[in-house]
């Protein structure tokens, strides 16, 4: 019984601890949305699709699931060159890659 009330309540803490994580996510989903209407960053689609074409990037594979950075306005797009990741840092605001890691 002991135990399974401290498994309980260490689960509550673990999740309620990633909250504000969830939020902030939210926040930068929120800021993306109104950022796009308001015509400040480059469409999604748009983007993944240019960086796409140009070489290296057009012989590797997009992997999807891309993150936005709402603080730096940054997207965060990951490709699979062989068998490795490559991770892109792309501006929002100009579709210009700024970062690549490897």
């Amino acid at each position: 019984m002991t135990r399974t009330l401290t498994l309980s309540l260490i689960s509550a803490l673990l999740l309620s601890a990633g909250a504000p994580a969830l939020a902030r996510g939210d926040r930068d989903q929120d800021n993306l949305r109104q950022a796009a209407a308001q015509g400040q960053v480059v469409p999604l689609n748009k983007l993944v699709a240019d960086i796409r074409s140009r070489p290296p990037y057009n012989d590797m594979t997009y992997l999807g699931g891309p993150q936005f950075d709402a603080g730096r306005m940054l997207y965060k797009l990951k490709f699979m060159d062989g068998s490795q990741v490559v991770v892109v840092y792309v501006d929002a605001r100009t579709g210009r890659i700024v970062g690549r890691n490897p």
